[in-house]
């Protein structure tokens, strides 16, 4: 079996068990940076490979702002963006303008720590494609019958999302995880609250985040920076500011009193494996930024096929690893929800629980005593890793658009000062960083343990499931609003 077919094999744990990491982007050849007036900030970068110009506009915003009674209404406002404003008095209007402007894919999206609407136009278009955001985000209509039509566009995707087996883990570690707080993380919220929504909900969202000093501006691709530095000035000079925008404080890095164990019968998982995820609450890119530089290089030593952690479990023959590729981990920097992740794939022997048990004893273990040691944080092998995170820099800088889409999302979670320093500062990363990381945040913490088995793997292990003291996932119970 080739390369490409055995990673196939193990995508479900190193990438649906992941979540999205935020990438760290520090300045790069032909990117400049401007604040305006009121606050905006401008990022662009030059790149004339194809006469096109990539424009997004992001909002500091998110489920991170949401309270329990506001939940999904800030991905119901991104919905309403496209709905008609000042310029474009509905749908139909703006996707005429979209097409005159020669627009091919367009889009917005909410996540955890932003709220971010993109498009692709040609370079002689730039100037429109500035001012057709201003008016969507600045002046939207917000008529009443739109409304009412994508209120139950965004409930039906809800009613989705709760048969969707990936979603489903998903509200789950948010729940247990983030038990204070889960709708901080859950963009999506309830039929209910959306049902409920009412204009004046959403023109407070307006009123309160989509302002100059909590948005950014990024323009990349065939354009020059002085002429989209005074385009921005002209369309987007006039938006006023706020005096603060609101953010709460991260909920507690220590939800757990000792290891919570859960078992998931996923349709995804093959009967012929056993796929493990544990999970920690990392450092917040709004409060501890100091610390995910030694996570960050944490997550890249980890990586090395032949270090000294995949060679630990790979060693273990009772844990039936394949090879390398089916290891993984990361840290995951989010602005009040960072999360550790170490997971791997088995092939299951018949003894679905004895594996899962020994794989959470070696790596709550000896697998992190040995992050702390020379062998996995070493300084030849921290010398390797600044020099292929150098490379990895160096090859995203290539195009405007995925190195522009990656500095968005650092910019949500951690701030421009972040972005602009991250280069310099993981070259200073020393292996005491590392252990300091290792040391605040692994070792000694309880996380959330999740076995992932097919539900014919399940059904035949429930009873030693239960003896071990697994709480079973289901749909039934993992979101948080289904109490």
């Amino acid at each position: 079996m080739n390369r490409k077919h055995r990673l196939c094999a193990a995508a479900f744990v190193l990438l649906a068990l992941a979540l999205p990491a935020a990438a760290k982007k520090p300045a790069a050849p032909g990117l400049y940076h401007d604040t305006l007036g009121n606050g905006l900030e401008l990022f662009v970068m030059e790149n004339n490979a194809a006469p096109l110009a990539f424009i997004m506009l992001t909002v500091r915003t998110g489920a991170v702002s949401q309270t329990q009674e506001t939940a999904g209404l800030f991905h119901l406002y991104e919905h309403m963006m496209f709905k008609g404003n000042a310029k474009y008095p509905d749908q139909a209007a703006t996707t005429a303008a979209l097409n005159e402007m020669g627009v091919s894919d367009w889009n917005g999206f909410t996540a955890v720590d932003a709220v971010s609407y993109y498009f692709t136009v040609p370079a002689a278009q730039a100037r429109a494609g500035l001012e057709f955001w201003s008016y969507a985000v600045r002046t939207p209509l917000m008529e009443e019958q739109e409304f009412a039509n994508e209120k139950e566009v965004v409930v039906s995707e809800i009613t989705g999302n709760e048969t969707n087996p990936g979603r489903i883990f998903l509200a789950a570690l948010n729940k247990h995880l983030f038990a204070a707080s889960p709708w901080r993380r859950d963009s999506s919220g309830t039929r209910e609250i959306v049902r409920g929504a009412t204009v004046e909900q959403m023109r407070d969202i307006q009123r309160t985040y989509y302002v100059p000093n909590n948005a950014a501006v990024f323009v990349g691709g065939d354009v020059k920076h002085g002429d989209i530095l005074r385009m921005v000035r002209e369309i987007y000079g006039d938006w006023g500011k706020t005096q603060s925008v609101p953010f709460a404080p991260p909920p507690t890095k220590t939800p757990f009193s000792g290891t919570r164990k859960f078992v998931y019968g996923d349709a995804r998982t093959g009967d012929g494996f056993v796929q493990v995820g544990y999970y920690l609450r990392g450092p917040d890119g709004e409060t501890d930024a100091a610390d995910t530089y030694g996570a960050d290089m944490w997550g890249q030593l980890l990586r090395k096929p032949d270090g000294a952690y995949k060679s630990l479990l790979l060693a273990d023959e009772t844990l039936s690893i394949p090879d390398p590729d089916y290891i993984g981990g990361y840290y995951a920097t989010e602005r009040a929800s960072g999360i550790i992740s170490l997971s791997s794939v088995m092939r299951n022997d018949g003894a679905a629980v004895d594996k899962a048990e020994r794989w959470l004893s070696l790596v709550q273990g000896e697998g992190t005593a040995l992050f702390t040691g020379g062998d996995f944080a070493g300084e030849r092998l921290l010398r390797e890793a600044k020099h292929q995170l150098e490379d990895a820099e160096a090859y995203a800088a290539e195009t405007a658009e995925g190195y522009l889409r990656a500095l968005s999302g650092v910019w949500a979670t951690s701030g421009l000062a972040y972005a602009q320093s991250y280069d310099k500062k993981m070259q200073d990363v020393t292996a005491a960083d590392v252990r300091a990381f290792v040391e605040n945040y692994i070792a000694g913490k309880n996380g959330m343990f999740v076995v992932f088995v097919s539900p014919a793997v399940y059904a035949r292990n429930k009873a030693a499931f239960d003896a071990a003291g697994y709480e079973e996932i289901t749909a039934d119970n993992a979101f948080w609003w289904k109490e």
